[in-house]
């Protein structure tokens, strides 16, 4: 096995490429490269069936396996243990998985139980396949909605205030607060589709409600929604909890460097706090009609002619002042 002393790139993505390069040399089947600065001695390695795996040096006596994934192999060995991906399996994630190993390692988790407990976060996404690519539109939407997700973690919000990964009627319920998202690419930003009665009906714990108007533009200065799901992580998610919620939105990140090539910037935000003076349907405005052979109610609101209406504040102010108060 080849044993390559060089300076290791910043992610494991990096390092899989240094690798891939080594075995594109003649009669080279494995390569290895050592990962510095964990408390135990760890490598990664790859050989040119497309297996990867990732050493860790420890007692093999203090070793837990998990065999219940088919995609991933764990071997004990005389030094240690290996945790071997096949190549059944997409590289991000496999990446993904031995990003967290290292991470938890950094942690000071017992190098023994490293690999088991990565891999307890990871086996669904390891599993899943990547799906069809998502929209333009539903991209723009899921941009929307992971940059309010960014200013609530920025004020000490809990990552649990976004709902609207699980398909909720609002995006996030804070305590005392609800959001509504809606972003577009289109410069008629103020018209939005409003999906069902309640939608903008009154939370039921009496929280206050407010719609967030987004107007995107497309450009090559701007964020992707890859980069922003890299400053979430950065801010403390688990990565590997992040991308499951997004897998109930469409998301894969198996789809990563394509979704790259689209970033945008916020141009244009608007507020609008949803009560009782403000233009909504809500259940109990059609409480004389009979909806039982109704399946579903949609409609556009219109507000292009009431922006004198907008909240005087930032989003970010009206975050920060609530969590605040808590």
């Amino acid at each position: 096995m080849n044993d390559l002393n060089q300076m290791w790139l910043p992610n494991v993505g990096a390092r899989l490429t240094v690798l891939r390069a080594e075995l594109n040399k003649p009669d080279t089947h494995t390569v290895e490269l050592p990962i510095p600065g964990t408390p135990a001695p760890c490598y990664l390695g790859m050989e040119s069936g497309g297996s990867i795996w990732m050493r860790i040096t420890c007692d093999p006596k203090s070793v837990s396996t998990d065999d219940q994934a088919a995609a991933v192999v764990f071997s004990v060995i005389a030094n240690g243990y290996k945790v071997a991906v096949t190549p059944a399996a997409a590289e991000v994630v496999t990446g993904h998985l031995f990003e967290e190993m290292i991470q938890l390692l950094t942690d000071g988790h017992s190098p023994g139980d490293v690999g088991r407990l990565a891999l307890q976060h990871w086996r669904d996404l390891l599993a899943r396949p990547a799906g069809s690519v998502l929209s333009e539109n539903a991209l723009v939407g899921l941009f929307g909605e992971l940059e309010v997700l960014e200013i609530v973690l920025k004020h000490g919000g809990d990552f649990e205030f976004w709902t609207g990964w699980n398909h909720d009627q609002l995006d996030f319920r804070l305590s005392g607060l609800a959001i509504e998202v809606k972003s577009t690419t289109s410069s008629n930003y103020r018209r939005v589709s409003i999906h069902g009665l309640g939608q903008l009906a009154d939370p039921e714990d009496g929280s206050d409600l407010i719609l967030v108007l987004k107007r995107l533009e497309s450009s090559p200065l701007g964020r992707s929604v890859p980069s922003i799901i890299e400053s979430i992580v950065k801010s403390g998610v688990s990565r590997a909890i992040l991308l499951d919620r997004l897998s109930h939105v469409g998301y894969s990140d198996q789809h990563r460097d394509q979704y790259g090539h689209s970033k945008f910037v916020s141009t244009e935000v608007a507020l609008r706090k949803i009560d009782d003076s403000h233009p909504r349907l809500v259940p109990s405005m059609l409480a004389a009609v009979d909806l039982s052979s109704i399946d579903k109610i949609n409609y556009e609101l219109n507000l292009n002619g009431d922006a004198q209406a907008d909240m005087t504040v930032s989003l970010e102010q009206v975050v920060s002042q609530l969590l605040e108060k808590k």
